[in-house]
């Protein structure tokens, strides 16, 4: 007895796979004929088309997927049919394969083909296996290109998606990073952003301590793009969280880390710096895997401190080992809060920047307006000209009367 369960659960349907459609054109009936049979022998759909005129009806009506016309033929020849097709609206039509048939094996015969926009000929007589072999040859170069615009279709569709996404980043990211500067008692503040792409990994802020205090804060997060606005996105909360209940710079730094693990599991990491000044010119500085806090004397000389640990997000205990510099600025002095993309260039000769060209040019600048602007202008100088290749962010923070 049959099993009735068995005969419902049919096996899944396969696709059809239709033979290849042929379109012969060719003004003799009599070679039509047999060359027609022969392709059809070799497994294609042949259909037929006795002049130039009906062969482009036919290609209309029938959607073939590869043209075997002849060169020679009255009123339009092959070239002239071939130039018709490539000079169509259509786009299936367009780019419709043609092999094309001669009479003559001689040069100008095959450039002539090539010329009218045929992507390959046989010569008569014709072999059915060279035949055979060749449409079969442009039949998967037609599949293969095919494929291959539908991969760019869906490229230029996810490319497009992206540069949404990196627009709307990029809104976002610009609304955390300050624009105007805060008025500090007894300091003049200056900052820049330029990230190499329109989102970058750098981020920075300042936070009002209370008694004419004021924090300031620089992170470099891992990565560029869209993913990486998420990780500025979230450190600038983590900062600011962290700001509301403390104002030692080494205290915010751990709480940062201990809330960047709790979100990453260690699988991001990022540098970060936090700066406190006192309105007499007091500053208190802590760094954990960040470029050195810079301070240019009115001597021109310039001092260096930190970093004082690892960076935060790889451990738990990141930030046990920080440990904080202290040091008071005179009017005209500057502290410099900076990212490592501002030593990211090279210099004429291929070889990278350090933190030391920073430190080295920076009593090159005297302090006043636009000090941060006028250092990275002096940096670009000293480069090859091809830009830094990080995101650049620092804050200037100049002791005044």
């Amino acid at each position: 007895m049959l099993d009735s369960r068995r005969a419902d659960q049919s096996e899944p349907s396969q696709p059809i796979v239709r033979a290849p459609r042929i379109l012969l054109a060719d003004d003799d009936a009599v070679s039509r004929q047999l060359l027609a049979s022969s392709l059809v022998r070799s497994g294609f759909e042949v259909h037929t088309a006795e002049n130039g005129e009906e062969a482009l009806k036919v290609i209309t009506a029938t959607e073939p997927d590869l043209l075997v016309l002849d060169f020679e033929m009255p009123d339009l020849n092959g070239a002239e049919v071939c130039r018709e097709l490539r000079a169509s609206e259509n786009e299936a039509v367009r780019d419709l394969p043609v092999i094309m048939l001669t009479a003559h094996a001689g040069e100008q015969e095959e450039i002539g083909c090539l010329q009218a926009g045929a992507n390959d000929f046989v010569t008569k007589p014709v072999s059915r296996e060279i035949l055979a072999a060749r449409i079969q040859t442009q039949l998967r170069l037609r599949a293969l290109t095919v494929e291959l615009r539908q991969h760019n279709d869906e490229l230029g569709r996810w490319r497009t998606a992206q540069e949404a996404d990196l627009v709307a980043a990029q809104a976002t990211q610009r609304a955390l990073i300050p624009s105007v500067a805060p008025a500090v008692e007894g300091w003049t503040v200056q900052s820049f952003y330029h990230p190499v792409i329109q989102v970058g990994g750098d981020v920075f802020g300042w936070r009002a301590a209370g008694d004419g205090r004021w924090l300031f804060w620089v992170a470099d997060a891992t990565g560029h793009g869209a993913a990486a606005a998420l990780f500025t996105a979230l450190a600038a909360q983590l900062f600011r969280q962290a700001a509301e209940t403390d104002s030692d710079p080494c205290a915010i730094l751990r709480a940062v880390n201990r809330e960047f693990r709790t979100v990453f599991h260690g699988r991001s990491f990022m540098t970060a710096c936090c700066a406190l000044i006192e309105p007499g010119g007091g500053l208190t500085f802590c760094s954990a895997g960040h470029p050195p806090l810079l301070v240019r004397r009115t001597n021109g000389t310039v001092e260096s401190f930190g970093p004082h640990g690892t960076v935060l997000g790889l451990r738990d205990d990141s930030g046990s080992d920080l440990a904080q510099s202290k040091t008071v600025l005179k009017a005209g002095e500057v502290a410099l809060l900076y990212t490592d993309g501002l030593f990211g260039f090279r210099l004429p000769d291929g070889e990278r920047f350090s933190h030391k060209a920073v430190e080295t040019h920076l009593p090159r600048i005297a302090p006043g307006k636009e000090f941060l602007e006028r250092l990275l202008a002096g940096l670009k100088d000293q480069s090859d000209g091809t830009g830094s290749d990080d995101d650049m962010a620092a804050i200037g923070l100049m002791k005044v009367g």
